[in-house]
């Protein structure tokens, strides 16, 4: 069975991971965690303390551990599955040179319904032109730190260019821009809705993740993908690819 090392293990989306690995052909040997530990694997706070066998990296913890996964990598070359969201322009940089000497998976969501999502958004966008507006919402819970999400911003990367985002509207809206909505309250655990505003019509594509059982099956995938896979950066668009070339 494959063995996988999870960063961010006694958070919600490691709990997800231990439960459904076995279903994908893999066994939690260990994790990595600044939180009290929450299971009986072997939990670390030191990378150098790391003494479990693995095969892969999965991490859904927060930028502060790149560096340790860095490290990691460092010590030990293994393909990194990484679904964090909320790094900066300096630690994207240090990904990327991760990527060049180990495969690494970066992507803001997991879920292969928000890829379809994506695609669906991009033809639409196509098909009515620059005469729609489009505003994005996305909802998550309220004990999520990064806002917007990291999926809005990946889903408003693929419709317009960055410098174009507005996510604090104030007054008219202007010509070309993109606007991103985010709500967090209860146990949300993520929506997002694409809205097309034209002059005579609407047109909306909505993604609801109902567990986050969706994201561990998108990780195992996204690990999967990665041990047959060169060295470099991939994300969910060489996955699907993959997927429906299969």
């Amino acid at each position: 069975m494959k063995k996988a090392f999870v960063f961010g293990i006694n958070g919600k989306m490691g709990a997800a991971l231990v439960q459904s690995a076995n279903a994908y052909g893999y066994e939690i040997s260990g994790g990595f965690d600044i939180s009290p530990a929450a299971t009986n694997i072997p939990t670390f706070s030191d990378v150098r303390d790391i003494n479990v066998p693995y095969d892969v990296v999965l991490d859904f913890s927060r930028p502060q551990s790149l560096s340790a996964i860095i490290a990691l990598n460092e010590l030990k070359s293994a393909p990194v599955v990484i679904a964090t969201t909320g790094y900066n322009d300096s630690e994207l940089k240090s990904i990327h040179m991760l990527a060049r000497r180990t495969p690494v998976f970066l992507s803001g969501n997991m879920s292969l319904g928000i890829a379809a999502l994506k695609a669906a958004a991009k033809a639409a966008q196509a098909v009515l032109g620059d005469a729609f507006d489009i505003e994005i919402v996305e909802k998550h819970h309220n004990q999520k730190v990064d806002s917007p999400s990291g999926t809005a911003i990946m889903l408003a990367d693929a419709l317009a260019p960055r410098d174009r985002h507005v996510t604090e509207r104030s007054g008219k809206r202007n010509r070309g821009e993109l606007g991103i909505t985010s709500v967090r309250g209860g146990g949300v655990v993520g929506e997002h809705e694409i809205g097309f505003y034209g002059e005579d019509e609407i047109v909306t594509v909505s993604h609801s993740a109902r567990s986050r059982k969706l994201f561990a099956a998108g990780a195992f995938k996204a690990a999967d993908f990665l041990l047959g896979a060169d060295n470099g950066l991939y994300n969910m668009d060489d996955l699907v690819k993959k997927l429906l070339d299969a």
